[in-house]
């Protein structure tokens, strides 16, 4: 009698297919069409961002100073196109060197950089004027940039009635000398402000020369 054997591989477990995720088609498809839309997407943004960049200040700037690699900044605005080419982008080439171009103009952090806030040092037209002013006619807080009235009137021991005259406006603070009034003791200090020419007539500067001398801050 002959014995029934059966076939072999008959009865055990059949081997299982192994597919390593990283062949699998369909992920290897997923993922480059997730790559594909990104780069899509970072390149539409791209063509319609219109933002140009312009050099702006990267601290407050005061007029007659020198202009300097550090005080500028890129910043990417978008402007109308009357008012595009009143700003210096960063693609263009100053008028003239920074070490020859001075501040024409006050500008607070983060402004942008116009064509008329630079002029060469030869044609600046302010003057750097200084007041004596005693203790308690300033702010005690007072600091270069503040925007101050100049006011002259009585002081102690002229006759009283006189009325106070505003001789300038909203000038701009160069410096306070409250740190030198403090160490030297001075019941005065001497602050520097920037003033233009054309408003340094002889009679201004007499009025504060003889006057008391009250400033009365504006702005910053």
């Amino acid at each position: 009698m002959t014995n029934w054997r059966r076939p072999r591989g008959q009865g055990r477990a059949a081997p299982r297919l192994r597919l390593r995720p990283w062949r699998d088609p369909r992920l290897v498809l997923g993922v480059l069409l997730v790559l594909g839309a990104t780069v899509l997407g970072a390149r539409l943004a791209a063509a319609g961002d219109d933002r140009v960049e312009y050099w702006s200040v990267r601290a407050d700037v005061v007029p007659g100073d020198t202009i300097t690699r550090d005080d500028l900044r890129p910043a990417r605005v978008r402007l109308t196109r009357e008012a595009a080419d009143d700003y210096v982008r960063t693609t263009e080439q100053f008028s003239a060197p920074l070490d020859d171009l001075v501040w024409a103009q006050p500008l607070t952090q983060g402004s942008l950089v116009a064509k008329t806030s630079l002029v060469p040092r030869s044609s600046a037209t302010r003057g750097q004027l200084p007041l004596n002013v005693a203790l308690g006619a300033a702010p005690a807080d007072l600091a270069r940039g503040d925007l101050v009235d100049v006011w002259v009137g009585p002081g102690p021991g002229d006759e009283p009635g006189a009325d106070a005259v505003r001789v300038l406006g909203a000038v701009r603070v160069l410096h306070s000398g409250n740190d030198a009034g403090a160490q030297s003791g001075s019941l005065a200090q001497t602050v520097l402000v920037d003033v233009d020419d054309s408003r340094l007539a002889p009679d201004v500067i007499s009025t504060v020369s003889a006057g008391h001398v009250t400033l009365v801050r504006v702005g910053s």
